[in-house]
């Protein structure tokens, strides 16, 4: 049985010698995935006697990298956080970032972001209730200066004053935004922006606490969000199916890496809901087993890109 073609993506997350990024990005591409991303943290952790580990490069930065290593597979940030950064600066990128991958660039935004990134830069969290409001505006801002020759806005949060979009778009009328949204204020965002969703389940707020959402919680409210945006479309004078919907895992329970047959049921109930692009941290996360990655990149991938279910 055969249905919607499935998209896999793998996620940078960690410094590494810039060689060996590079080497390994080649080889993903000619592995078959469809999409590289750059995570988007500032912080490294330190190791028990103080040491830092796991570095960070800057993500849009990385992305660039990443495009000018490869030649195919879609590139994109996963996702900017955007209190961070200046939505101006944001479009810049995102349309240096299309010109370097000659198209094949996606922006990839989200209203949070990491406590420990924003601590890290002196920069507050947007204000839970404001956030949506804030990300509305936000992404106008991009939008107007990735899609329009002239832009101008004069909003509560940004301002932009005679920009001019220069230089146009390398192929489409604009870099695609990827929206990162789980609440229903910034879901109702998404629903009005974005060209794909993305949900990672466990929220920062949970993972903090040291909280991760099992495999039955990740899925139910992974489902209940994209209702959400499938309502809030609808609302908007969308149809919900020009949003493709994509979850990032790493930050729950599920463990798709344990097992070939783990990572077919993973994908299966996630594709059950709508679910038709899923991305991965490398190095993987989570507990997984050795030569699973491997034997899930030569035997199952390539069917289920090419639409068999799972």
């Amino acid at each position: 049985m055969t249905g919607t073609p499935l998209r896999f993506g793998l996620m940078t997350y960690e410094a590494a010698p810039w060689a060996q990024l590079t080497e390994r990005w080649r080889r993903f591409e000619d592995q078959g995935w469809d999409s590289l991303w750059a995570g988007d943290h500032l912080w490294s952790a330190l190791d028990t006697q103080g040491r830092p580990v796991r570095g960070r490069f800057d993500a849009w930065m990385l992305a660039g990298g990443i495009a000018a290593a490869t030649s195919r597979v879609t590139v994109g940030t996963l996702v900017s956080a955007a209190p961070l950064r200046n939505p101006t600066l944001v479009a810049k990128q995102a349309m240096t970032l299309d010109h370097i991958s000659g198209g094949r660039a996606v922006a990839g935004v989200g209203a949070g972001g990491n406590p420990k990134d924003l601590a890290y830069a002196g920069v507050p969290p947007w204000p839970q209730a404001e956030r949506g409001a804030r990300l509305e505006e936000y992404l106008t801002v991009v939008r107007g200066l990735l899609e329009r020759d002239g832009f101008d806005h004069d909003g509560t949060y940004f301002t932009v004053a005679g920009a001019v979009r220069a230089p146009a778009p390398a192929a489409a009328e604009r870099p695609p935004l990827l929206v990162a949204a789980h609440v229903d204020a910034t879901l109702a965002v998404a629903a009005r922006h974005a060209d794909i969703w993305s949900s990672y389940g466990s929220l920062f707020s949970q993972l903090r606490r040291g909280v991760k959402l099992d495999e039955k919680e990740s899925l139910r409210l992974t489902r209940e969000r994209g209702a959400l945006l499938d309502a809030h479309a609808e609302r908007a004078g969308r149809d919900p199916a020009s949003i493709r919907k994509s979850f990032m895992a790493g930050f729950t329970e599920d463990a798709p890496w344990q097992s070939v047959e783990r990572f077919r049921d993973f994908v299966g109930r996630f594709t059950d809901i709508g679910i038709t692009e899923f991305m991965f941290p490398f190095p993987l996360q989570g507990p997984h087993r050795e030569g699973v990655f491997e034997e899930v990149v030569a035997d199952v991938l390539p069917p289920l890109r090419a639409g068999e279910r799972p």
